[in-house]
């Protein structure tokens, strides 16, 4: 009599632990449903990218389709479940009066505390009773911030030769200077918050045929970079940067200076004509004939001195009054070489109209103010308004809703395309309510309330933050949109 086993084997039964299933289909089925459930969940509770639709946060992500360029950006949802959100991170949120919507900001205001811009500038204090403070930002987002001025290689250069400066060239970004004299930036014209500032040189002509909005505001905080290569005889180079009356001067000697001579930051003309400098020293010299990178800034109130990338010194100064504002360098005794100089601005934050010069709000405990980097085009949290609306329905009962006044688009009439059998049509208006839900109802019938400012985010609304930048990548254009976000 066979074995079990060998009867097992002749009629085609797998050996003992490697039994065929009877439903490979039902497996393939479960197995694609684990995928996409830890893939959901993956995505809700985790990463997730996102596209940027507009251009509230241009040039720091841009959104723009005049120029075709829209970014991809990480968003890490995780750690925003364990701790809350902080000052200047790029988050994502629920738009808190159209909650459908979701949006991409730069958080500026914490909970319980006053917000407020000042000629461009953010200040902050915990109350009413506190004194305010300006912001500023890390460093590593601050150099997000800067918006360069000119072109990589402009056709002709910003730079226009003053007083002294016999046999200087001047040629884009560098300067070849033969002995002492000075160098204005823009000479004659006000240095102020251009639209097209900090764009990459290979959309700024895409972007500027569809840009009304070019600014006009005088800007103060400036910065400016380059390489200088002294002369044995140069005495100092000098970063010249004024405020209406104010002075400031960023002084650095040169080989040539005496064996005493500190580099300075000098503030001169304050309050009065009387009023005294203020200074600060400390030991640096230009070396001859070798390259050095320098960079000097008037940056939210203080005066900052950068040599080969590190932090020389600075010097905090009172506030001044926004006025116009000029840059020069200067050099004395001797001559130098001068390349890849650039000037840099800071963003100017626009107020709520566009037209006063402060903006202010309280933020209650629990919500968070966001502003757009692109503050000329940003609809945030300076000008959201939120709109009550009643009106009559169908069944002749009063309805009522709250939504975001966005004008043109929310709410909005729509009029009938022709007469019907019974009659003329009545004009019907749209209006999306802030939960994202759609209304539809005869505008004879709606009674519009008068909008109210609403200039917060609930902590609960904010999603994620921004990590990083992958994408676009397009080397035909010399563009690389890939970086991480501090």
């Amino acid at each position: 009599m066979p074995s079990p086993q060998r009867t097992a084997a002749a009629e085609g039964a797998p050996p003992k632990g490697r039994r065929r299933s009877r439903h490979p289909w039902r497996e393939n089925i479960e197995a694609l449903a684990i995928a996409v459930v830890v893939a959901l969940l993956f995505k809700y509770f985790i990463l997730e990218i996102s596209k940027i639709p507009s251009g509230s946060m241009q040039p720091t992500l841009m959104g723009n389709p005049e120029a075709g360029v829209f970014d991809r950006v990480l968003v890490d949802k995780l750690s925003m479940r364990f701790r809350d959100p902080r000052r200047f991170e790029i988050v994502v949120f629920k738009h808190p009066l159209e909650r459908s919507r979701i949006m991409v900001k730069r958080l500026v205001g914490m909970p319980g505390e006053d917000l407020r811009i000042v000629h461009g500038d953010l200040w902050t204090r915990p109350g009413a009773s506190a004194e305010w403070t300006i912001l500023r930002r890390p460093p590593a987002v601050q150099a997000q911030m800067w918006k360069a001025l000119d072109l990589d290689d402009p056709p002709r250069s910003s730079w226009r030769v003053a007083a002294g400066g016999t046999g200087w060239r001047t040629r884009g970004r560098e300067i070849e200077a033969l002995g002492p004299g000075r160098v204005d930036f823009r000479a004659g014209q006000r240095i102020q918050d251009g639209y097209l500032d900090g764009y990459p040189d290979s959309l700024r002509d895409a972007i500027r045929r569809y840009n009304r909005n070019n600014g006009g505001h005088d800007v103060g905080d400036l910065r400016v970079t380059g390489e200088i290569r002294a002369a044995a005889d140069l005495g100092s180079l000098t970063i010249e940067l004024s405020e209406g009356p104010r002075r400031y001067e960023l002084v650095v000697p040169g080989p040539a200076a005496p064996p005493d001579a500190l580099a300075v930051l000098r503030m001169r003309g304050g309050a009065s004509a009387a009023e005294p400098p203020v200074e600060r020293f400390v030991p640096f010299r230009l070396p001859a004939g070798r390259r050095v990178s320098f960079a000097g800034e008037n940056l939210d109130d203080r005066l900052a001195l950068e040599v080969d990338g590190e932090l020389l010194a600075a010097l905090d100064v009172p506030p001044a009054d926004g006025l116009p504002a000029t840059l020069s360098l200067a050099l004395a005794g001797g001559g130098a070489d001068l390349a890849d100089l650039q000037v840099w601005r800071d963003v100017y934050y626009q107020p709520e109209d566009r037209r006063e010069a402060t903006w202010a709000v309280s933020i209650p405990p629990g919500e968070y103010v966001m502003l757009g980097d692109n503050t000329q085009d940003s609809a945030d949290g300076r000008d959201w308004e939120a709109i009550p609306i009643t009106w009559i329905d169908g069944e002749g009962e009063t309805r009522a809703a709250r939504g975001n006044s966005r004008d043109g688009e929310n709410p909005i009439s729509h009029d009938p395309d022709g007469p019907s059998p019974a009659g003329p049509l009545p004009a019907i208006t749209r209006f999306r309510d802030e939960w994202g839900e759609l209304h539809w109802f005869p505008t004879a019938s709606a009674r519009p309330g008068t909008p109210l400012h609403h200039s917060t985010v609930p902590r609960e609304l904010i999603q994620g933050r921004a990590v990083a930048v992958f994408w676009p990548l397009k080397p035909h254009r010399d563009l690389w949109r890939l970086a991480w976000l501090p």
